[in-house]
């Protein structure tokens, strides 16, 4: 399945599971989660491995957070990187044909994602979030005009649940990365059923 056809991404830090945290993301991948990036702090090389294994089970890929040189060493299907890590050109390079994407928080920084190679962003905040510690969400404004500029699948980000999906949706959003909305839930597997269907 190609990246434009993957819509629910997880943000999986095992760490930050309300539950077990292998049953939660098994469940959340056969409720629909059809992207993982694996989010944990540290090196967690044994862990990991678990999530790479369980995710190849359920034919899902799995982009690691911030480290390119971990992407590419165990094999994952691409890397994530921020407006203060590498940069996007140089993520490009190392991780040759492997998927990149990029935070971004405005339309001139999606830009520069693009020119730099990426194959997705992630733009937000769209809503408040402790995860990291963003006090206030984009506009709809803002969003919608994200969403507008955007020339590759673009995963909005930040404060994601059932209960806003819906306006996301209005603005043009058809594809979310979360992490509380399912990790933190009470039934994970019916959390990530919803936001789904809400899709």
């Amino acid at each position: 399945m190609p990246l434009a056809e993957r819509h629910l991404c997880l943000l999986f830090d095992p760490a930050a599971c309300r539950h077990d945290p292998w049953e939660t993301l098994a469940t959340g991948l056969a409720a629909g989660v059809d992207l993982v990036q694996w989010r944990t702090k540290g090196r967690g090389d044994e862990q990991l491995g678990r999530c790479l294994q369980l995710c190849r089970e359920h034919h899902t890929p799995v982009i690691v957070n911030d480290d390119v040189d971990l992407a590419v060493r165990c094999g994952a299907s691409g890397a994530h990187v921020g407006q203060d890590d590498l940069p996007a050109a140089e993520a490009r390079r190392r991780l040759g044909s492997r998927w990149l994407g990029v935070s971004t928080h405005d339309p001139a920084q999606i830009a520069a994602a693009v020119a730099a190679g990426a194959d997705y962003v992630g733009f937000g905040p769209c809503h408040p979030t402790t995860t990291k510690g963003y006090t206030t969400g984009k506009s709809a404004a803002e969003i919608a005009a994200a969403v507008a500029a955007c020339p590759v699948p673009l995963f909005a980000i930040g404060g994601i649940d059932a209960g806003n999906l819906t306006a996301l949706r209005e603005l043009g959003v058809h594809r979310i990365a979360v992490s509380g909305a399912i990790l933190g839930a009470e039934d994970p597997a019916a959390a990530a059923a919803a936001l789904r269907r809400l899709l």
